[in-house]
């Protein structure tokens, strides 16, 4: 309980303390210290210290990517685990080091999940989104909360509302997207700019989808035509977001936000059954805050962050064999969040920054003999950031504390973790446009709720799954005149390591399994994203993206087991993706790829574990259209133009050959 009244206090404090700050601010007329604001800028991702990768909101709406987990798909050394349709669940993991160690911020507060521990991006919508990022290793801030430095890889979701770009003018905009398989996509979002510096917005969005696609069974002269049961998908997404920039150039951000849906669950396609009467539904609320301010002329920086939440979500199987006559399963998880940061310039070159962070989640159950656990987290992280014209360092250390408790049984040990990462990046000359980079990190998950204490599965006495990270690369990076304006081209060479890995394996019998710290990965490869723009002449311009990963993960766990140097469960050796688009006045089309090599299923490289590769060809075509003070976007896609047929997790079909039709309306 005293726990629980800290948390509070630290959480009201963090989102009041700006509103305070400005309460006891003077109604008079001040002179605001220098901000610069504008349209967006096109970010410096080939130029940071570890790799980065960013996709725009101009690309972003020239690709087939609905939500943020399709569209993280377009990153080189990302694999995207999507089980189709609309509705289909879709997790991201990083360099093959799992989905729980890929970070996801959204606005700068970090998105978790004790029970599950990975992110469902499918949730994330990218109408509203300004860009998307993702770095390896740490973000290139120094002022950041210190929970982020706690994972291998970072995916970042931003939108516009938390930009001084929202206090320039009133806008607004609504669209609507109508396809396949009975998809209806209304959204509508404004923003208005109010007294005293201060902005509010507002935006909603709906998905409606049948999901009822049709998919090809192929099995000889036994083949079959059928469609896609039990994919239905209705959700529903709004945020307000307020903005205040006081007198002295602060910022204080609140953003509160509601995502609610139901959706069918679609089966296993096995023997031309997939017959599914699972359906799951998910509410989900939060409020977030942040108050960023500078001190000493731009020398020292202050970032306190606070975020509530709760999450509810219910599972059904009505076909699943107990007493109970199926599972009704409901799960609600709360988080309590509190972030402070603290950067100095300590001279010229060298910056040092300090960030405090503290977490307390709990979960809540309607199954019998749950546990009930809660789980209190403690981040302290330390950087340093040296800076020279031609070479760059930096070091940062974190300490992680966890503990858990339960009401019922036994709780997991507590947890203390240092783990400390490097980065290092030159040039051989100031105009040179090569750069050199390398980094090293340590990092370590925590196992889940589910994990440590789901029924019969779950195992208190597991360990945290540590991974080390090393990468070296290179970049190249020139403008030019003529046809051909600018070309970046980034490689990085990666080795990573993987030990105590979590994994599912009997224990009693075929029918009874356990979580159990079994594992050593070993993971190589190669990730290469090149961009390039030009002009063929004044109206005409065009722009190609291009990402490609080489990897080979490896499972070293026994020299003497069946899986031993056999490649981990789907992972392929070649994946990448390419976009290319070109524009002419008021118009713009485009084409992009994604493609997957063949992998495997479960650990034994096996040919009936093996899964074929696939490649998706997706063509766009948009128009603007201004009418007096308003500007009309009218755009259409053909999504898997050439029908490919293919699973990107086995026995669950993905899409054929699918239409969009896109209407965007907003003021000039």
């Amino acid at each position: 309980m005293k726990t629980a009244f800290i948390t509070y206090a630290f959480i009201a404090a963090g989102l009041l303390l700006p509103a305070v700050l400005f309460a006891q601010q003077k109604d008079t007329v001040k002179v605001l210290e220098k901000v610069t604001v504008g349209s967006q800028k096109k970010k410096q991702t080939f130029t940071a210290i570890t790799p980065a990768q960013s996709l725009n909101r101009q690309t972003l709406q020239q690709l087939n990517a609905p939500s943020v987990g399709d569209a993280a798909r377009f990153f080189s050394g990302v694999l995207v685990k999507d089980y189709g349709g609309a509705g289909g669940l879709k997790t991201v993991s990083v360099r093959s080091l799992g989905a729980q160690n890929t970070g996801v911020n959204y606005d700068g507060i970090p998105v978790s999940d004790a029970q599950a521990g990975q992110i469902d991006l499918s949730k994330y919508s990218v109408t509203f989104v300004q860009s998307i990022d993702l770095q390896q290793a740490n973000a290139q801030t120094m002022l950041q909360p210190a929970r982020a430095y706690g994972s291998a890889a970072m995916l970042s979701i931003n939108t516009l509302s938390f930009s001084t770009e929202a206090l320039q003018r009133n806008h607004w905009q609504a669209g609507m997207k109508a396809g396949s398989f009975g998809l209806w996509q209304p959204s509508a979002g404004m923003n208005r700019v109010l007294p005293k510096q201060m902005a509010i917005g507002v935006n909603a969005e709906g998905i409606f989808s049948k999901g009822n696609y049709p998919y090809h069974i192929d099995n000889g002269s036994s083949s079959l035509n059928t469609k896609r049961e039990n994919a239905e998908l209705r959700s529903f997404q709004g945020e307000v977001n307020l903005f205040k920039q006081f007198a002295d150039s602060a910022t204080w951000q609140v953003k509160l936000s509601g995502y609610t849906s139901s959706r069918g669950l679609p089966g296993v396609v096995i023997f031309y059954n997939e017959r599914s009467v699972q359906h799951l539904w998910n509410n989900d609320y939060y409020i977030q805050s942040r108050y960023r301010k500078s001190f000493n002329n731009n020398s020292t920086g202050l970032l306190v962050s606070a975020k509530a939440s709760r999450s509810y979500t219910k599972y059904i199987d009505p076909d699943y064999l107990n007493n109970a006559g199926g599972l009704d399963n409901r799960y609600t998880q709360y988080e309590y969040y509190f972030s402070a940061a603290l950067s100095q310039l300590i001279q010229e070159h060298l910056t040092v920054s300090a960030a405090s962070d503290a977490a307390y989640s709990k979960l809540n159950s309607n199954m019998p003999d749950f546990v009930y656990p809660a789980r209190k987290s403690f981040w302290n992280g330390l950087a340093i950031n040296y800076v020279r014209p031609l070479w760059q360092l930096n070091g940062a250390a974190l300490l992680t504390t966890i503990n858990d408790q339960v009401k019922t049984g036994v709780a997991a040990k507590t947890i203390n973790k240092l783990t400390p990462s490097f980065a290092f990046s030159g040039k051989l000359t100031a105009n040179s446009p090569l750069m050199f980079r390398l980094f090293y990190k340590h990092v370590f998950r925590m196992p889940t709720f589910n994990d440590l204490y789901y029924r019969i599965v779950g195992n208190v006495s597991l360990n945290p799954e540590y991974a080390r990270q090393y990468n070296a690369g290179m970049v190249y990076s020139a403008s030019f005149k003529g046809m051909l304006k600018h070309v970046s081209i980034s490689a990085d060479g990666y080795y990573n390591l993987i030990k105590d890995k979590i994994v599912a394996l009997p224990n009693k019998n075929l029918f009874v399994w356990t979580m159990l710290n079994l594992g050593k990965v070993s993971i190589k490869g190669l990730d290469v994203t090149a961009e390039a723009d030009g002009a063929i002449s004044e109206p005409v311009s065009w722009f190609i993206r291009m990402a490609y990963t080489f990897q080979h993960a490896l499972d070293i766990t026994d020299p003497s087991g069946v899986t031993y140097k056999n490649r981990i469960p789907y992972t392929p050796d070649h994946s990448g993706s390419a976009l290319i688009s070109v524009n002419y006045r008021r118009w713009t089309g485009g084409y992009s790829l994604l493609f997957s090599g063949a992998r495997y299923v479960l650990g034994e490289n096996n040919p009936y574990n093996q899964v074929d590769g696939w490649g998706v060809h997706d063509v766009f075509v948009a128009r603007q259209l201004n009418i007096k003070q308003y500007n009309l976007q009218i755009k259409g896609e053909l999504n898997n133009l050439t029908g490919q047929k293919y699973d990107v997790v086995r026995y669950f079909p993905m899409p054929g050959r699918s239409w969009k039709i896109s209407l965007l309306f907003n003021n000039l």
